[in-house]
């Protein structure tokens, strides 16, 4: 049976999590998270790992940093064989990469050595790239550079937002977690050494990405909507106030006329044109309002037409 320490902290982490509690080969010895952090009206709420952890009654450690002489120590003493990394947010420095060489597994949601960083699933949805991976590798000094131990390519169908990607990479990423771990020596007989001449680098992304800039493709808006419909959501300007876009499709009937409102109504929906052709916008939220379907939205509201953005 090996022992297992899991450093993990969003909802994307969970599902590894939950694969590794559940395996009879696998004793999981340790979750490790982030701290609670303060949200709404100042209460202090656990990360999603942190809840799993909790309600299956597996010990949980919220360090400051895991890259401590006394952390190192902590986990010899509990004789783990490897750790597992999934979206988990701190560096892993030199103490643990040394102590725990080779043996410090991370699952990175994309075709690796391309979208190293932070936001690999929406910049692979910003792209249109039509296929991606959930890839084991393991974690050294740099940036997601480690060697690649399993990487299956997987289909990406056009019409994926981040919600549905992020559901499939957690799916097949948790299973190849598992495989990693429990054929490790074959595996790592057969790593790949990424080639780093061929690597791309994401950012964190930020609140004025999501700004509709209607010059721009149809098909470069369309990404950015169902990219960024977590955050921050893809949005325009309409009379002074921001209103976000959930769902949309690509029109190409209709010409070149970029952010010109050619229809408003509950038929039509809303269809603007952009940098090549026209968005059609199928579901939106003012705010301070629920998302809705824009032909619901029309029942009691109304939406200028012909006029720019």
């Amino acid at each position: 049976m090996l022992n297992i320490c899991f450093m993990g902290n969003p909802k994307f982490a969970v599902q590894t999590l939950d694969v590794l509690y559940n395996n009879e080969n696998i004793n999981l010895k340790l979750v490790v998270t982030s701290k609670d952090k303060k949200r709404s009206r100042n209460k202090l709420t656990p990360t999603a790992v942190k809840k799993y952890a909790l309600e299956n009654n597996i010990e949980v450690s919220n360090p400051d940093s895991v890259n401590t002489k006394e952390f190192v120590e902590y986990l010899e003493r509990l004789e783990i064989d490897f750790i597992v990394v999934v979206a988990f947010g701190q560096i892993i420095g030199n103490l643990l990469l040394e102590k725990f060489k080779d043996r410090i597994i991370n699952l990175h949601p994309s075709l690796l050595p391309k979208y190293r960083g932070a936001s690999p699933m929406q910049f692979t949805l910003l792209n249109g790239d039509k296929k991606t991976a959930p890839t084991t590798m393991l974690i050294e000094k740099g940036m997601d550079s480690g060697d690649i131990l399993i990487q299956d390519e997987v289909e990406i169908p056009s019409d994926f937002n981040y919600y549905q990607l992020e559901e499939k990479m957690s799916d097949l990423g948790s299973k190849a977690i598992l495989k990693t771990l429990l054929d490790f020596d074959n595996i790592y007989k057969n790593r790949i050494k990424q080639d780093d001449s061929l690597a791309t680098y994401t950012t964190k992304i930020s609140k004025e990405m999501g700004k509709i800039d209607w010059n721009k493709t149809s098909f470069e808006i369309y990404n950015q909507i169902r990219a960024l419909i977590d955050y921050p959501t893809a949005f325009f300007e309409y009379e002074g106030i921001n209103v976000k876009v959930l769902e949309a499709e690509i029109l190409d009937s209709y010409k070149a006329n970029p952010g010109y409102v050619y229809e408003a109504d509950r038929k039509n929906n809303i269809i603007i044109g952009t940098g090549d052709c026209a968005i059609k916008i199928n579901k939106l939220q003012f705010p301070g309002k629920k998302p809705m379907e824009t032909s619901v939205f029309f029942l009691g509201n109304d939406f200028k037409k012909g006029i720019y953005l």
